[in-house]
């Protein structure tokens, strides 16, 4: 009879240690410079013995690693393989891949293919075409009203919404950024009228992408029965691209994303190799 009235209680704290585990492998995850164990042990609110169990079991499945020298943890690879392992199970990437391989082949740039993940979107999938390839890192966050593929998600909320998740985060990444809600919230109704979202240089100087929704259910009968799912993008440098060529990717990305949002949800089909480089490094985002 003991036991069982320690069950309860037991199974409280169980759950505590998930939540707190699950807390350390997304703060980890959206960190740049990796996070000392007294950082962590602050942000879970708990002692230091507690932090470095966590930590210790999480390093001992190889879900993060702590650095050498500065004995930072940062979160591994093996993370980022589970949600590839996901999407393959999903035949997502499968049935997308050739369309976005298609993309980049015609217009000889860099391809990016995200998907909302609880109402924001992921970079999942990349197809470099056959010009010079960009270089950047490829795990930078994406800056919402900097990136063409952030803007494209913004045009897809309601103005209230936008102003909340931009609030204090309108940073000047360059020159070229916006920064402020006004001019941000005239560029978003734009992108709604037009349906193509252009960054000039606003992330990197030098750089240009253009992006769009991809809208499954688009020929539904209702308006309100379609939904975004995701973005398909194009970047390339502008010292190679001219305005000409962006309003042609312009229409080769609206063209993607139509096809992409008539599969959806896709079909099974063929599993693609968990081997491929789906996100390669060294890629401007």
């Amino acid at each position: 009879m003991a036991k069982k009235a320690e069950e309860p209680a037991e199974l409280g704290l169980s759950l505590v240690t998930v939540r707190r585990t699950l807390a350390v492998i997304e703060m980890l995850a959206d960190s740049d410079t990796g996070m000392s164990l007294s950082d962590i042990a602050r942000r879970l609110d708990v002692n230091k013995n507690i932090a470095l169990r966590i930590l210790m079991t999480l390093e001992e499945e190889n879900y993060l690693y702590r650095h050498a020298e500065s004995k930072f943890y940062f979160v591994g690879f093996k993370v980022s393989n589970l949600g590839l392992r996901v999407l393959s199970r999903n035949r997502l990437l499968g049935q997308c891949q050739p369309v976005l391989r298609q993309l980049a082949d015609t217009c000889g740039e860099l391809v990016l293919f995200s998907v909302l993940d609880h109402g924001q979107p992921r970079w999942v999938m990349a197809a470099v075409g056959r010009r010079q390839r960009l270089q950047i890192d490829p795990v930078t966050p994406m800056a919402p009203h900097a990136t063409a593929t952030g803007k494209a998600w913004l045009s897809t909320l309601p103005d209230a919404q936008v102003a909340q998740i931009v609030e204090g985060k309108l940073e000047p990444l360059t020159p070229f950024t916006v920064t402020t809600l006004e001019a941000l919230l005239a560029q978003l109704a734009e992108i709604r009228r037009t349906g193509l979202a252009l960054s000039n240089q606003e992330n990197e100087a030098g750089i240009a992408a253009i992006a769009t929704p991809i809208w499954a259910g688009a020929d539904a009968a209702e308006a309100g029965a379609r939904r975004c799912v995701g973005f398909v993008s194009i970047t390339a440098p502008v010292s190679r691209a001219t305005p000409e060529d962006f309003r042609r990717f312009g229409g080769l990305v609206r063209d993607c994303a139509a096809r992409l949002g008539d599969a959806w949800p896709l079909p099974e089909a063929d599993s693609f190799a968990p081997s491929q480089n789906l996100m390669p490094h060294g890629l401007i985002l």
